[in-house]
């Protein structure tokens, strides 16, 4: 029988109220993918895991089978080669059993979000084999420990981002070439950025720097200073100052960014603040900034609260202070009343605003940041024919947003423990 969404039979038939006994091998295990079922089985139900870590596997996931669950689940780790499979089977009462076999990952989106592909089986010489095959991996592969989970740890946030990275590559792609997002269907003539301006940034050309592409290049650095001079005195009034004052635009030079790709240009604003609550008063401050982007589809307005190991005093002061009632409400309404299109990515995973039903939700997810391997970023992005940046309103649209993320930026920085 072929089941699209394991959380149908899981749900549905209670199948996993059942279960006296559970074998998981799977490529990769989310925190979450781990509660919808571990919250579901007997809490006398063992479980015996194998997995690979070849795909991203939450480390927090490890640490808390190490910790909490010795004795009821063992998780073992296939090393001897890529491990991609996803087998989940179950033991029921009465001598019968239940296997699924398919695509979806331990995690939520394998077991209830994404679509997947499961063949049910009940037939108990196939479902033997099945245990067999899983004994073979099983026994084969290392013990979990907490030397491995260390190691683990430190190598994860590079391959989260790498995987990070890929997805937004691929969703960028796909709106593109078949989502609907369409240059022919454009009306640009009222907008201050053309589509030459945001072709300068294609993926094809990313890479190169020839005399043709300087020539783009200059060309959209200079509508980025022109720009500048246009909101430059409202920013100043709202405490925002240019976060590198000998170059009010981002390099235009491939060598200077990421991967050595030129896939965006930028105008970055700061409020500089004296943290004088240390022994030498220290400007923070640009570490937390703003930026207005051109990238090769959409033009944004970004709060980073801090690249990966920047930032630091700022998020680790939000972090401690959200475990505050008020703080957590006024951070809400802050966030709330940034209006429609905001969103929020913390660790690699981004949400829109108003995704977040109450102040904790938000504060649930905020939890994941780690200054020293990920951006916190608050955004917002506009199509090139949006009206909000047209010739005409792009500078007052600029500064209504940032005169709002000011609040945010002040709400945000440590100097409030001044």
């Amino acid at each position: 029988m072929i089941t699209k969404k394991l959380a149908v039979p899981f749900i549905n038939e209670k199948l996993l109220q059942q279960v006296e006994h559970c074998y998981i091998a799977t490529a990769a295990i989310s925190e979450a993918g781990f509660d919808f079922i571990r919250t579901r089985i007997p809490t006398k139900t063992k479980m015996e895991i194998v997995t690979g870590l070849e795909m991203p596997t939450s480390p927090g996931v490890l640490q808390r089978i190490w910790r909490n669950y010795q004795g009821r689940i063992t998780l073992n780790i296939y090393t001897r080669n890529d491990f991609h499979a996803n087998v989940y089977i179950f033991d029921l009462p009465y001598r019968k059993s239940v296997a699924f076999v398919g695509s979806g990952h331990f995690t939520l989106e394998g077991i209830k979000d994404s679509e997947e592909l499961f063949y049910k089986i009940s037939d108990a010489k196939e479902i033997e084999n099945l245990k067999s095959w899983f004994i073979g991996y099983y026994e084969f592969a290392q013990p979990l420990t907490e030397t491995l989970i260390a190691e683990y740890e430190l190598r994860y946030p590079v391959m989260k981002q790498r995987h990070h990275a890929s997805r937004l590559e691929k969703k960028q792609f796909i709106a593109l070439t078949t989502a609907g997002f369409s240059w022919d269907q454009m009306k640009l003539k009222q907008q201050y950025f053309k589509k030459e301006d945001y072709l300068a940034f294609s993926s094809s050309k990313a890479h190169f720097t020839t005399p043709e592409l300087y020539a783009e290049r200059v060309s959209v650095q200079n509508k980025f200073k022109a720009l500048h001079e246009l909101i430059k005195n409202d920013l100043q009034k709202l405490g925002f100052h240019a976060t590198d004052p000998n170059s009010t635009v981002s390099s235009f030079d491939p060598a200077h960014h990421d991967d050595s790709q030129l896939r965006s240009m930028w105008l970055a604003y700061s409020i500089k603040t004296a943290l004088k609550n240390r022994d030498e008063a220290t400007t923070f401050g640009d570490q937390m900034h703003v930026q207005i982007m051109l990238s090769q589809m959409d033009m944004g307005i970004y709060f980073l609260a801090g690249s990966p190991r920047k930032g630091r005093v700022d998020r680790e002061y939000f972090k401690r202070r959200m475990n505050d009632v008020e703080y957590r409400k006024q951070t809400f309404a802050l966030l709330s009343g940034l209006g429609g299109g905001y969103w929020i990515e913390v660790a690699c995973e981004r949400k829109n605003i108003d995704a977040f039903p109450t102040e904790d939700a938000l504060w649930e997810f905020t939890k994941a940041d780690q200054w020293l391997y990920y951006d916190f970023i608050i955004g917002k992005n506009y199509t090139p024919d949006a009206v909000e940046i047209s010739s005409e309103n792009i500078a007052a649209t600029i500064v209504k947003e940032l005169d709002k993320l000011s609040f945010l930026f002040r709400h945000m920085q440590a100097a409030a423990e001044m």
